[in-house]
């Protein structure tokens, strides 16, 4: 016979996404003595191709151990050392010509729990991830770009403040009245 005062535990996904990276962000800082706050999502998984959750979850990690290189403390044993120490290589892209950074061998076997945590949450949340790109884009401040107020077909009509390229570029649409803001 099952207990009947059991409570169902729904599983959040923003928690279990924050969950994940936070488990990450946090051994990085404890293992090079780092104090600083998380990046942001656009710094972790900007241009990152959610689908291929394994090199995005490898992508993300260089973009926190670039972040613990550029936060170490001056009087720390890490300030010197050089990008190696912490695990990364940098290569030339063939086709741009640009340089980036990647995991070396040995730091991707170190930091093998973290990369499945991460990868298994990118799998998981690749949906979540890729909206809250797109949000933290939305709200970037762009220059030329100014913020308008849009109203519904409610009487009296609702209002709300945005971004004038989101408004030509998307069809917002009223909760209420179902009809899209100009």
């Amino acid at each position: 016979m099952a207990p009947t005062d059991t409570v169902d535990r729904v599983i959040d996904p923003i928690e279990a996404l924050n969950t994940a990276v936070d488990g990450a962000w946090f051994s990085v800082c404890r293992a090079y003595d780092v104090s600083a706050c998380l990046p942001g999502a656009q710094i972790l998984f900007g241009g990152v191709d959610l689908s291929q959750p394994n090199q995005a979850a490898e992508a993300a990690l260089v973009a926190m151990l670039q972040e613990a290189m550029e936060n170490v403390g001056r009087f720390s044993p890490w300030y010197k050392m050089p990008a190696r120490a912490f695990g990364l290589l940098s290569t030339r892209d063939s086709g741009t010509g640009r340089t980036r950074w990647a995991l070396a061998p040995e730091a991707a076997q170190k930091w093998q729990g973290a990369l499945t945590s991460l990868s298994t949450a990118i799998r998981k949340y690749s949906g979540l991830i890729q909206a809250m790109l797109l949000v933290d884009d939305l709200m970037q401040d762009i220059p030329g770009d100014p913020c308008t107020t849009a109203r519904c077909a409610c009487d009296p009509p609702h209002a709300i403040y945005i971004r004038q390229s989101v408004l030509l570029k998307a069809e917002i649409l009223c909760g209420e009245c179902g009809q899209a803001y100009h």
